[in-house]
């Protein structure tokens, strides 16, 4: 249970750390569907599914969640 605890917790300061570090100015100027995927993976982390939500490729995706300064975490 300890251990669930941890994971959770991670996951919280994960997603907290890409929603502070985000360029939020940059990201409400996207298109609806990358604006989308890149809220998607700000969220979740997952990087293969913002991507497919994006309708890019991974190598894409990640580019273009640099460009947005939301970090891999």
């Amino acid at each position: 249970m300890e251990e669930l605890r941890r994971y959770k917790e991670d996951v919280e300061e994960a997603k907290r750390i890409r929603r502070e570090r985000a360029d939020w100015n940059f990201i409400n100027t996207l298109p609806p569907r990358l604006r989308i995927a890149v809220l998607y993976y700000i969220e979740t982390g997952d990087l293969y599914v913002a991507s497919r939500i994006a309708g890019m490729k991974m190598e894409e995706f990640n580019e273009l969640r640099r460009r947005a300064k939301v970090p891999s975490v």
